[in-house]
């Protein structure tokens, strides 16, 4: 890995959109933000950041070339200006503690962003290979990024572009976390709540199938999709999840009266607890109906159903990360409030459910050493 790593460090002029009012304490006056803003002094301003009590890294990722590498709309780049806006805005009360949150800032993109207009305006627009092409250097800028994250001990919480990020954040979560319990044959296992299964064929990077290059390369353990709607995946890539047991939870089944969502959730979450593996958390909002998104439906599940979502994996399961992505504030009305609430309920939920989890971990010494008596060893880390 190269010593420099191309991250935007944010600053206190990043709070400066803050609305300060009398007697009211907001979340960005609270956040943590990194000690230094030199790029070579990443990896140790993040070490500097746990010390201090830091335990989730807000990292954004604003692109929306994966969508449109995958035949989509453009729009994804806009979900972090919308997310900062409305979280740094929200109440520090007793509800959350902004100081175990490091603001870190964004992966820097802007050299790829001016090399596809360039190439725009040399042939009126981009090719798909192009795109593609584009999306790989993506994958190779944020890798860098998340994994001096999780080697610092930090939870990355990713407010992407594309859903094409979650195979550079996987690769990057399953290497730290190997490295830091030394453990070689450490995998993934990942709830996706998703229309679509983004497990597409290999050909060439894009939003559609990053979980598939996280398959070929060894990364997952298990790996199941949430909300899927039954119309909106090939046949192709139904036959392939279900040769590598991956299974679907389909949205029509609510729908039908089948099942409840609650069921559903819960059945996503008895398939993760089955592997010995690491967890991850990921949310495509195009899951959610009616919102501003890169591929908006008409029906889907609500924004309520999608926090719950969150909260239950999060606090039963010892999830390493939460990747949110294909959030397009640009498509629809007052989209950017509309976005940037939604995102900021999701960081705020996510991080409530992970101390929750951390507090029911924090068992009394004396109930670890009956369990031990018991012949119930409590091993050193948990997954």
């Amino acid at each position: 890995m190269s010593d420099w790593t191309y991250v935007s460090i944010y600053t206190e002029s990043a709070l400066s959109g803050i609305s300060i009012r009398y007697g009211e304490t907001k979340v960005g006056q609270r956040i943590r933000l990194l000690p230094s803003t030199d790029n070579l002094r990443f990896q140790h301003s993040l070490d500097v950041s746990v010390k201090c009590g830091a335990r989730y890294a807000v990292i954004g990722i604003p692109e929306d070339i994966g969508p449109q590498a995958n035949l989509g709309r453009t729009g994804a780049d806009r979900a972090w200006e919308s997310f900062l806006q409305f979280f740094l805005n929200m109440q520090a009360n007793r509800f959350i503690d902004p100081s175990t949150i490091v603001l870190v800032g964004e992966v820097d993109l802007s050299d790829i962003k001016e090399e596809l207009d360039i190439r725009a305006k040399k042939n009126g627009s981009a090719s798909v290979t192009e795109l593609r092409d584009l999306c790989a250097k993506i994958d190779r800028r944020v890798y860098p990024v998340i994994l001096q994250i999780v080697m610092a001990g930090l939870e990355p919480i990713i407010v992407a572009g594309g859903n094409n990020n979650s195979y550079p954040a996987i690769k990057a979560v399953v290497k730290g976390m190997r490295d830091r319990l030394n453990d070689p044959n450490l995998a993934l296992s990942t709830v996706n709540c998703d229309p679509h299964a983004d497990f597409r064929i290999i050909e060439g990077r894009h939003s559609g199938n990053p979980f598939t290059y996280a398959d070929r390369d060894g990364l997952l353990k298990a790996y199941c999709v949430l909300g899927a709607h039954e119309n909106y995946n090939s046949e192709d890539m139904l036959q392939r999840m279900a040769k590598k047991n991956y299974p679907l939870f389909f949205w029509d089944q609510i729908v039908r009266g089948e099942e409840t969502w609650e069921q559903q959730v819960q059945r996503a979450v008895n398939y993760l607890s089955e592997h010995r593996s690491i967890k991850g958390l990921e949310l495509d909002l195009d899951s959610i109906k009616n919102l501003p998104c890169s591929a908006k439906t008409p029906f889907g599940i609500s924004e309520e159903q999608a926090f719950y979502f969150i909260h239950k994996v999060a606090s039963t399961l010892d999830t390493k990360y939460l990747h949110l992505s294909e959030a397009a504030p640009t498509h629809g009305e007052d989209g950017m409030r509309t976005v940037g609430k939604v995102l900021a309920k999701s960081v705020v939920e996510y991080v409530r459910a992970r101390e929750r989890y951390r507090t029911a971990q924090l068992r009394p010494a004396h109930a670890q050493a009956t369990a031990f008596a018991a012949g119930h060893f409590v091993a050193a880390y948990e997954f």
